[in-house]
């Protein structure tokens, strides 16, 4: 059934929506040309770091090397854009119901433990070698502005949403209930005839 949620929430809902997902759209453009590089700086950090170990690595050695730890970071940085992509396409599902169920797990996905583990596998492969991990401790190791929409724009957009769609969803519910008890009225003159 189609229920009818009153249009002020629907405009606001829709307001909400297209405001976080213009801010999911903005944090997914930035993993895609800012934290490859600020995560290749960081290695350059680790490398030079380590002057003896890295005198010790032939030339062509250590063009392999950069290269092997440039591919490391971009299938992680690929697949959490493509992850990111399925999560915001999950918010324009018009069942609040289930939306509300999803909101909880995209929540914890757009956080920045989950962006860190995209150097993961840089960091076993400088470990490898004998060189210190990389450390990314926060958005702003990737960008200021990219610290701004993550921790702040997305956070504030997606706490909207939710409790927007949290009303939808009580409203939805109020009017299954409201359904269920004339369904129930109705029956029960029935019977009485």
């Amino acid at each position: 059934m189609s229920y009818m949620l009153d249009p002020a929430l629907r405009r606001d809902l829709t307001e909400a929506k297209a405001a976080l997902t213009r801010h999911g759209i903005v944090i997914i453009r930035a993993l895609e040309t800012e934290l490859e590089p600020a995560i290749m700086e960081e290695v350059r950090d680790s490398l030079e770091s380590s002057p003896r170990k890295l005198a010790q690595i032939e030339e062509d050695d250590l063009d392999k090397f950069v290269e092997q730890l440039r591919k490391a970071t971009e299938r992680p940085s690929e697949e959490l854009r493509a992850l990111y992509t399925r999560l915001l396409a999950k918010l324009g599902t018009e069942d609040f119901q289930e939306l509300a169920k999803e909101l909880e797990g995209i929540d914890q996905l757009f956080k920045w433990e989950r962006v860190s583990k995209v150097a993961e596998l840089v960091n076993k492969l400088l470990g490898s070698k004998g060189f210190k991990p990389i450390a990314l401790e926060g958005p702003g190791d990737v960008s200021d502005d990219f610290a701004l929409e993550f921790a702040e724009r997305w956070s504030a957009a997606f706490a909207r949403f939710k409790i927007l769609v949290e009303k939808a969803v009580e409203e939805i519910s109020h009017q299954e209930a409201e359904e269920e008890s004339t369904e129930s009225a109705v029956r029960t003159r029935k019977k009485k005839r």
